[in-house]
């Protein structure tokens, strides 16, 4: 059983359509896949799923994460309706419920928070567990980290996204840490919540991301197909199969397939803790200039910049 945990810090980057898209792409292979509904906000449930909340009264995952309930994980799990599954698979979920935004101060109080969710889904029987972070590196982030074989981080192609990588590296290593547990691969970064075509300066900023050795998977723009699939409680791969977004899902879904039988992925070179504004605007302008026509070209010349050596 792979578990992957879409995370990132940053809220509206996409996160929870990427677990949505992927997961539901994994089953559309005939693969058998849990979906945690991690976020205490609950979007993948209600929005993207269009699925009800655990009732107060039943079994949930915030009482299972705090002992207040201990049977067995299929107790916790529905199935999605109104997927397209492959012969073999499945597309359960486990969802959101009353408690989630209590969690972060009842988990504090355990003697070591971050295995909490590795005991619960120890005895799942899924190829495949995808789960959906809080935006914020919090307590329910640590425990999708201590449990997690590797991690997929939505980005928007920006240098905020720079910047919140290199948080998110320094969260890994806590985590590794305090878990004592080996280092945690990236699966990959998906650029997304851009628009076509794509910006100059987004471009620069994933020319930067690569050069820190993050492997880019294939992206996920902007398009109203995705509001109209949660609008009708679907993943996109069903309610839009031939869409751009669609094949993107079924893309990266490929790749976490493959990690089930290769080699860890590899982890990233930290980035820099310093940005230098004048050599970041250098780069976007030698990549303008190479690139634009007429009145836009030389735009980023009126802006302050440093040689290069």
């Amino acid at each position: 059983m792979q578990i992957t945990s879409v995370v990132n810090q940053k809220g509206g980057v996409g996160k929870t359509a990427l677990t949505v898209g992927a997961a539901a792409a994994l089953a559309e292979r005939g693969r058998r896949v849990l979906l945690i509904d991690l976020d205490p906000q609950g979007h993948a449930t209600t929005e993207m799923l269009g699925l009800p909340e655990a009732p107060a009264e039943a079994p949930s995952l915030a009482k299972a994460l705090t002992k207040t309930w201990k049977g067995s994980v299929e107790e916790l799990v529905v199935s999605h309706p109104r997927s397209t599954i492959g012969p073999g698979g499945a597309f359960d979920v486990i969802p959101t419920s009353p408690g989630m935004f209590d969690l972060i101060r009842r988990l504090d109080g355990f003697r070591v928070p971050g295995w909490q969710l590795a005991r619960v889904i120890q005895f799942a029987n899924y190829d495949h567990v995808l789960i959906d972070c809080p935006p914020a590196l919090d307590v329910l982030t640590n425990n999708a980290l201590a449990a997690t074989h590797g991690i997929l981080v939505p980005v928007q192609p920006d240098r905020t996204s720079i910047r919140a990588l290199r948080l998110l590296n320094d969260q890994l290593a806590y985590v590794q840490q305090a878990v004592d547990r080996e280092a945690i691969p990236y699966f990959g970064v998906v650029p997304g919540l851009y628009r076509r075509p794509m910006s100059t300066y987004a471009t620069e900023a994933l020319r930067e991301l690569e050069n820190f050795g993050y492997p880019l998977l294939p992206h996920v723009p902007l398009g109203v197909v995705m509001n109209e699939a949660a609008a009708h409680g679907m993943p996109v791969t069903t309610f839009a199969p031939e869409t751009t977004q669609a094949a993107a899902f079924r893309e990266i879904a490929g790749i976490l397939d493959g990690y089930l039988t290769s080699s860890p992925a590899p982890v990233p070179v930290p980035v820099a803790d310093e940005f230098v504004f004048e050599d970041f605007i250098t780069s976007v302008a030698q990549t303008r200039n190479e690139n634009d026509t007429g009145a836009r070209k030389k735009l980023y010349d009126l802006l302050p910049k440093r040689p290069r050596g």
